[in-house]
């Protein structure tokens, strides 16, 4: 009885199949793909025979096929690239059926196809004739397969046989060929033909001469070893033979004379110079040559025989010098007899009148110098460099120089610290442009004013009080010493506070003092009429030296909209407009500075951290544009901190482009009313919708 018994185990023959379906698919296309099952055979003495079963899913099957009492059976008409699922059962002589085998599945393989085209050769675009090019290309095949072969076209009917897909060629005749691929894989499948890569190939050229090159002349000293180092080029790149021969001068032994690289030994000369000279020929297979030439000049090791060698002369060919102490290039001996004709065609050296002899001074102390001498006939006293050292470090606190301040100078003020020994010098330069020698230094000591006893940096009589908070920080101004000080100004009714709040540059507001400008010496030449501010002078500390500083000036009341900001300038004693350094607020109750040490506004004309100008708000009569002035003083690029201790300071007069709430002239006041009148009639809407926008 079979019933009850299954096949215990049934294979796929694995080989076998794959033969199969390879060969159905070469054959044909449209030919179904087969796979040979084998499997145990049963022991039973009724066994009858055994039935396959297969289908395209796992445990359904729906094919059912008798195939009698064999253990391997042969399925055919499967088709490429899909999955079957197998199993067996057996039979008796009575007809009873097993259970199914165990299942086994095979997955017929895709139908082969053609490689893709290959790409279009890549390969040069032109060659000589008879001459090798390298071409390459690629393709891909659909199904993976990896061992693809190309065949090339080359043109004119010429095929080469299948193999890698770089090949090379040679044409034999000039002209222009098309070169192409094609690709066909390990099953003799062939692929299109490629897109066409153009050649052109020329017949070779006739041999030309070489080139040759002899090396750069050549200066050495006398019993030196010297190489002569040439190059040759052939443009077809043949082998060259080179040559070296003397053709002048003092005969020396050659060494290696037949190759590129030939050397010798420099003769000996006592005195002067002797030159070589030399040929390098350099010739190509063909017999084809070229020559060149060098020189080569020997020296002695005393060329201009002043006694000095030429390792240590500076002009070892001229007898007349041999040191350059400056490294100008100039003999010192040609410099020194200069210097001394020069030395009778500029001015006298300025003779300093006062202060002298460590005489006591304000802190704006007067400058004075003797009259402008000079041997120069028809030259006149154009300039004047002034300049000033703090007598404890030799730090210079002033260098300017001024076309108007000539023999008299007065000091800025905040420049100089109160008791506090100083040394000064000057120089003059004439109309011609020559500038005299220094003067001798002299002496001076600031006194004590006791302007500012409790020493805050403001003076006493101008504090304010100590509920004033200018920049509405909620913190009173006298309670923040290092970063903003507020001043009452001369002769108003307007208090002005000095901030480095958000100035990154900044380390403190060292001082701060105002000025009445209604004195009738308060800067008087060409001051502005109406300045209702006054006058306003401070001393900020920055980090170093040369620092840009933003500082911000406060006011207790508006300026008013056609004021400007005007500094003073005390080398020119003039006044200019500043406006392009200076930024009102929308509400016109504060001013931003922006100030360079040793640049714009700075007076003492030198990168010290020191910048000092009285300046002011300067009020308009009319609206209309201000003259702007360039100040005639010239800044002197310094170095070094001045005025205060620590890090670079700077003394700064602020000139304020704005005016505090002044009144308008009557004669403005009604010109602008009558306009007005004028603008609402004729445009009354639009006006008015720009008065709010505003």
């Amino acid at each position: 009885m079979i019933a009850s018994r299954s096949i215990s185990r049934i294979w796929i023959l694995g080989f076998e199949i794959v033969v199969c379906i390879i060969i159905g698919v070469i054959a044909s296309n449209a030919l179904a793909a087969q796979a040979t099952l084998a499997w145990d055979p049963n022991t039973e003495s009724d066994l009858a025979g055994y039935k396959v079963h297969y289908g395209t899913a796992n445990g359904s099957y729906t094919v059912h096929t008798d195939v009698h009492n064999v253990t391997t059976y042969t399925v055919t008409g499967l088709t490429a690239g899909q999955t079957y699922y197998f199993a067996a059962t057996a039979y008796d002589t009575s007809g009873n059926e097993s259970g199914y085998s165990n299942p086994v599945s095979y997955a017929v393989p895709a139908a082969n196809g053609a490689p893709s085209a290959p790409a279009v050769p890549t390969g040069p675009a032109s060659a000589l004739a008879n001459s090798s090019a390298s071409f390459s290309t690629s393709a891909t095949d659909p199904n993976g397969d990896t061992n693809l072969q190309y065949r090339y076209d080359w043109g004119g009917g010429v095929f080469s046989s299948y193999g890698a897909a770089s090949q090379s060629h040679s044409w034999a005749a000039a002209g222009q060929y098309d070169v192409k691929a094609q690709a066909r894989d390990s099953l003799g499948l062939e692929s299109a033909w490629s897109g066409a890569k153009t050649v052109t190939i020329s017949q070779s050229p006739q041999n030309q001469a070489p080139t040759a090159n002899a090396g750069s002349d050549q200066t050495v000293n006398a019993a030196a070893a010297v190489s002569l180092s040439g190059t040759g080029t052939d443009p077809e790149y043949g082998t060259l033979t080179y040559q070296w021969r003397q053709t002048g001068g003092t005969s020396v032994t050659l060494s290696n004379p037949t190759s590129a690289r030939a050397s010798f030994t420099a003769p000996s000369i006592a005195k002067g110079t002797a030159t070589l000279t030399f040929e390098l020929r350099v010739t190509d297979a063909a017999g084809l040559s070229a020559v060149d030439t060098l020189a080569v000049v020997v020296q002695s090791p005393d060329i201009d025989g002043d006694g000095v060698p030429n390792s240590q002369d500076a002009f070892p060919t001229n007898p007349a010098e041999w040191k350059d102490s400056d490294g100008d290039g100039i003999g010192d001996n040609a410099e020194a007899t200069a210097a001394a004709a020069s030395a009778k065609q500029v001015p006298n050296a300025p003779l300093l009148v006062s202060p002298i002899n460590n005489a006591g001074v304000s802190t704006m102390a007067i400058l004075k110098t003797g009259a402008f001498r000079t041997a120069v006939t028809g030259t006149t006293h154009a300039k004047s460099r002034w300049q000033i050292f703090r007598d404890e470090d030799a730090v210079c606190v002033l260098d300017i120089q001024s076309t108007t301040a000539l023999t008299s100078l007065t000091v800025p003020k905040l420049l100089l610290d109160e008791e506090t020994p100083y040394f000064w010098r000057v120089q003059f330069t004439d109309s011609k442009g020559a500038a005299s020698a220094w003067s001798d230094y002299e002496d001076f000591v600031t006194s004590k004013t006791n302007a500012d006893i409790d020493a805050n940096g403001i003076p006493d009589a101008q504090e304010v009080a100590s509920t004033v908070d200018l920049d509405r920080d909620g913190v009173m101004d006298n309670k923040q010493p290092l970063f903003i000080k507020s001043v009452k100004m001369e002769g108003t009714n307007v208090q002005i506070g000095v901030s480095i709040k958000g100035c990154s540059t900044c380390i403190r507001v060292e001082s701060v003092e105002s000025e009445d400008a209604r004195q009738p010496d308060s800067y008087a030449y060409g001051k502005p009429k109406r300045m209702p501010f006054g006058l306003i002078n401070f001393k900020i500390a920055v980090a170093k030296a040369g620092d840009q500083a933003t500082v911000r000036l406060y006011f207790s009341q508006a300026a008013s909209y056609f004021s400007k900001w005007y500094k003073y300038d005390p080398i020119t004693d003039k006044w200019y407009d500043f406006s392009a350094y200076a930024k009102f607020a929308s509400d016109r109750r504060s001013v931003t500075l922006t100030l360079t040490d040793g640049g714009p506004g700075d007076a003492d004309g030198v990168a010290n951290g020191v910048i000092v100008d009285p300046a002011g708000i300067v009020e308009a009569e009319e609206e209309v544009p201000a003259v702007v002035e360039t100040p005639s003083s010239t800044s002197i690029a310094g170095s070094g901190g001045g005025g205060g201790g620590g890090g670079g300071c700077f003394v700064e007069t602020a000139i304020d482009s704005g005016v505090a709430e002044i009144p308008l002239s009557f004669s403005s006041l009604l010109g602008l009313l009558i306009l007005m009148s004028l603008m609402l009639r004729a445009r009354p809407r639009a006006l008015r919708q720009g008065m709010r926008r505003e």
